[in-house]
Formats: structure tokens, sequence, C-alpha cells
């Protein structure tokens, strides 16, 4: 990627102002995302990097677990998500199409369109069960709420589900689902806390962020159930990652399997969801450091940036040549080639999106074939000339490592048992 070919905010390696400040939003400070008039977000070219590796972070493990991946209609028949009770609930919210087309509408969540395939064609027999499914989806709430992509509009999610014989088999899968979706998060190095209810099936996954809005009294297994006592810690905010719960309007869609019997029946669905926007915010908030954020080498956005010292033409076209080469070998670079940008800009980029490695092209390296190899910001790293095999070989084997972030400690987990 050549920053100087991107739209991009001033923000790109200006100083971080205070992200705890009032409605301070961190992945627009670091210029990673961005928001229309409208209010729904779009992510810059930078800030999709890290979406994107995210994802390929989530597709992993949901194929580990032996989830298959489908992917269901953006839009459905308004008749299609009537059986949920969507209309009555969220009418206002739901965003339909004018005549002639009033009749159809965004797919609210997964759970109606699945369901609809199911019903008719998908699930025959008891041998399919248990049926795992995950997607990819962008869902749509149009009401007011803070801009933020931690709740807009429009958010991205991992959306899968379970289909089992009975309700045994359901509690089976919704533990499945809970250790599915803690692998996707120590994978990512998110740190969350898992409230759960062995009897319901139900869960959620919480982090740490005070303007996040799941404190645990209003986790799923607390808040289907008011008896349930609280203490002032459970009001605490947190930030809400993963959830899920029993879908109960499986019958509605007359969704049929053949049991062993030889008797039709109706299987037991649950319905989970993993935010990758908000696995997105976790991180940012997690690994902050006084200049951005050192994040997992497995979601950052590059490893290495390539820069020019000065405008000489010649040093420039050095330069690119040298990031060209890094990509063709298979290494995540970038090139900052913007015009006007001092170094000090740049190297503040590097630091606000974590990226450990930065290659130094100057007059010298265009004669000698020099580079010049600086690791990050404060991490004793002593600067190298470096040919540029020797480069390809210093990061071949270091390009993955960890950097100093915010430290990520397992949080303990808490069992709501009714």
């Amino acid at each position: 990627m050549r920053l100087s070919k991107i739209p991009h905010g001033e923000s790109l390696g200006e100083p971080l102002p205070d992200p705890d400040a009032p409605g301070a939003d961190l992945p627009s400070h670091l210029g990673l995302a961005r928001f229309t008039d409208a209010g729904f977000p779009w992510f810059a070219p930078v800030g999709q990097r890290l979406v994107t590796n995210i994802r390929r972070i989530v597709r992993r493990e949901m194929e580990r677990a032996g989830y298959a991946e489908f992917h269901g209609p953006a839009v459905s028949r308004v008749d299609t998500v009537a059986p949920a009770g969507w209309l009555e609930k969220y009418g206002d919210e739901l965003i339909g199409f004018a005549a002639p087309f009033e009749q159809y509408t965004l797919a609210a969540t997964s759970e109606e369109p699945l369901l609809s395939f199911i019903g008719s064609a998908g699930l025959t027999s008891h041998r399919q069960l248990p049926m795992r499914l995950f997607e990819f989806r962008e869902i749509f709430r149009f009401r007011d709420r803070p801009q933020g992509i931690y709740n807009s509009r429009q958010f991205q999610c991992c959306l899968f589900a379970s289909l089992d014989a009975d309700h045994a088999g359901y509690l089976h899968s919704a533990a499945h689902a809970q250790r599915t979706v803690r692998a996707v998060l120590d994978r990512l190095r998110v740190r969350a806390e898992l409230v759960s209810d062995p009897d319901t099936g139900g869960f959620e996954f919480i982090f740490p962020y005070a303007r996040g809005d799941r404190p645990r009294s209003r986790t799923i297994p607390y808040h289907r159930d008011a008896s349930r006592p609280t203490t002032p810690e459970d009001d605490i905010p947190h930030g809400g990652v993963a959830m899920g719960y029993g879908y109960a309007h499986v019958p509605r869609f007359e969704v049929r399997f053949r049991a062993e019997d030889n008797r039709l029946r109706t299987p037991v669905m649950g319905t989970y969801g993993l935010g990758v926007q908000r696995c997105v915010l976790a991180l940012l908030e997690q690994h902050r450091t006084p200049d951005g954020v050192a994040l997992p080498a497995e979601v950052r956005p590059f490893d290495v940036l390539v820069t020019a010292q000065g405008r000489n033409p010649a040093v420039t076209e050095a330069a690119a040549r040298v990031y060209e080469d890094l990509v063709e070998h298979g290494l995540s670079a970038v090139l900052d080639d913007r015009h006007g940008a001092s170094m000090g800009k740049r190297m503040r980029f590097a630091d606000s999106v974590g990226v450990p490695w930065r290659v130094v092209v100057g007059a010298e390296s265009a004669d000698s074939d020099t580079l010049r190899l600086r690791g990050p910001r404060g991490a004793g790293e002593p600067e190298r000339l470096l040919s540029p095999a020797g480069l390809r070989e210093h990061l071949a084997l270091r390009a993955g490592e960890e950097w100093a972030g915010r430290p990520v400690r397992p949080v303990e987990e808490t069992g709501a048992k009714r």
C-alpha cells in the first residue's frame, strides 16, 4: 500500500489526542475509520487491513471448530422475517424499500433467511445434526446511536448458529460456541470476560471499556431473569464483543427433520454473534501505547514501513523499489511516500498503527545499495545497515515478532447460575 495513493485524513501521523477525553473515538483519531453524513461507518484502507486480518483469524478458528461457512442474502421478503416478530419489535429500525418493492427489507440478522432455506431444503435427517454454520454479515439498525464503531447503524458481525435434535444437544453446542469464541479472542489477544448460564446456554463476552453498554447486569444471563441479584460491580460499564442464546422462533418457520424413530421433529437452535468492529475497538483499547497502539503481530496492518529521506527523485524511486521488492517476497509492507510529510510525521504514523520495523532510504542508499533499518521507538533495537537481501532475510526472521504494548492478562470467568 502506498500512502500517497489512498484517502486519508490529516490524523495520519499527527500526535494522538487524549483518548480518554469525553467523546474520544480512537479509531477516528488513528485515521482508521470515518462516518458518512448519514452516520454509517466506513473503514479507510489502513483500517480495512486490520479488519481483514481479524476476519481471517475468525474464519480460521470457526472452520477449525467445525463450522461451515455460508452467505445469506442481503435482502429478504418481509414475510420471511415476520414470524420472528421483528416487524413488531424493530419495525422502525429496519430498512425497507419503496413501492413497488415494499414487500422486501434488508435482512435483520441471519436467522430468518437461514431458517427459510433450511426449512425448505436444507435439513432433512437427524444424521445432519448437529449442524453448525457461520457467515460474515453487515447488520443494519437505523436508530439513533452514538457515532463510533462500537455502536453504529451498520456493523460487521460473524454470525453463527447451531441446530441440534434436543435441548441437551443445544447446551452442548452452546458450550462449544463459547470455546470457539474464546479461541478467537485468545488468538486476537483480546482480554474478555465470559458471563454464562449453563442452564439456558446463554452467554456474553464483555471487555473493559468505560463507554460500553454491556455491564454484567445487562448481559443475557442477567437481563432474562429479573430476580437475579446484582451488586454495584455488576453495573460497571463494559463493552460487549460476543453473545449467544437459544433461538425461540424455530417452530414458526416450520423447520423439521426426520428423527431416528422416523417422526418429524423441530430442531433446537442456538444463535451466536461475534462483533468484528467490536474486536477492532477492543484491540485498540487494550493494546494502546502513549503514541498509538502496538497490535499483535497477527492483526497489525503492516510489519514494515518504507520511506525516503528527502525529496531527491532518485531516492524516492529507490524507496519505491525497496517497497516493491518486499511485497514481491510476501512481506507486509507499506510505503509512506506522502508529499510534504516530514520524517517525524511518518515515524509517528508507524507508531500510531503499530508498524514495528521502519526502513529509511537515503541518498547513500541510492548510491551504495544499503538501507537503514530501525526498530520500534523505545525497543532498544540498534539501527542496522543492510543490503536489500539482508533486509529481506532479517524481516523474514523477525517480522512476526510481538512488540511491547499494553499487556493482555486473562480475566476470571463468571458463571451465572439460575
